[in-house]
């Protein structure tokens, strides 16, 4: 499958100056997108895909979440819809050790992982959730 560009950020909850959630519209530049303050327990951004695309599978890095909800929508309007439940990407005693192995971990999500009668559809909006409930 081709990869999907994303277009621009529609609205993020938090993003730090250094690493704001724009560098996500360039994944091939290592940019990272990152809270503005140390601690938050949980972040989203929403961004844009050039008009209706089918999505059948997710490749995502991490940068220190300890889980990444995907959610899709529509520019229209109406209620986000889960396409991928909350995956896990570090465990608890990974995410209070800091820097390591699964800070910078990254996976791939095929059809057989995200919801039946969403995928596949066409969505030009993703929201993505990150938390991290078990360090400050």
């Amino acid at each position: 499958m081709p990869e999907i560009p994303l277009t621009r950020v529609v609205s993020v909850t938090s993003a730090d100056p250094r690493h704001p959630a724009e560098n996500l519209l360039q994944p091939d530049g290592g940019g990272r997108w990152r809270s503005a303050a140390a601690g938050e327990k949980q972040i989203s951004v929403v961004l844009e895909l050039p008009g209706d695309r089918p999505i059948h599978s997710l490749h995502i890095g991490n940068d220190g979440s300890a889980f990444v909800e995907v959610l899709v929508g529509t520019g229209a309007g109406g209620d986000f819809q889960v396409l991928l439940p909350t995956a896990a990407f570090m465990s608890p005693s990974e995410s209070r050790a800091g820097e390591g192995a699964g800070l910078r971990r990254v996976r791939m999500f095929g059809p057989e992982t995200l919801v039946k009668g969403v995928v596949g559809r066409g969505w030009d909006r993703l929201r993505l959730v990150c938390s991290q409930p078990y360090c400050q």
